[in-house]
């Protein structure tokens, strides 16, 4: 819908886990280059999921695959036939990269996390009474987000990637160190979300 909707869905659950006296542990992902880095298959696959139309499928299929870039510089110039991504400020490719990051979004909250997104950036949340459940749900979600980037080719960063505490707690004893694709996630007390 819009930046503020997303932002309010984000906030309205951890005022709520605060209210509940429990604690939460937000995970801020961004997913790096996801326009331009989805294969021409993920899309596809989103799309044919998500129940378009078989004529809707082939037509957004031969505009990915058709299209070739032009440049020149000083009287030299060269084409190339792009190979994955959307086109950057096209009118399908907010939709269609929604339509693939939804896979995400359902899958984990299949599973019970509470994982919200917007365009290319994730955020998953839990909760809990205790340290170490709150930090191993979160874990067990990462894990989950890596391996899905994983299957579609795409990457998450753990050096962009920031967790933060919610709590009105004084001492948290119990959060060890996250990891997404093996590295320790940077614990912080604040994080700019959606600009």
């Amino acid at each position: 819908m819009s930046t503020e909707t997303a932002l309010f869905q984000v906030v309205k659950r951890l005022e709520k886990c605060l209210e509940h006296k429990e604690m939460a542990l937000g995970a801020f992902l961004v997913i790096e280059g996801a326009f331009d880095n989805t294969s021409f298959k993920t899309i596809i696959t989103a799309t044919t999921e998500r129940g378009l139309e078989e004529t809707c499928c082939r037509w957004i299929e031969f505009m990915l695959r058709g299209r070739l870039v032009h440049t020149s510089l000083m009287g030299s110039s060269i084409t190339a036939k792009v190979m994955r991504g959307c086109p950057q400020g096209g009118v399908l490719s907010l939709f269609l990269w929604n339509l693939v990051v939804d896979r995400l979004l359902t899958v984990t909250n299949d599973l019970g996390f509470s994982t919200f997104g917007y365009a290319d950036d994730i955020v998953i949340i839990a909760q809990g009474k205790f340290a170490h459940t709150v930090r191993e749900i979160t874990q067990s979600a990462l894990n989950v987000v890596a391996k899905w980037a994983v299957k579609e080719g795409l990457n998450i960063s753990p050096n962009k990637t920031a967790v933060v505490p919610f709590t009105n707690r004084r001492n948290i004893e119990g959060l060890g160190p996250l990891k997404l694709h093996g590295k320790d996630l940077k614990m912080v007390d604040e994080v700019k979300y959606l600009g």
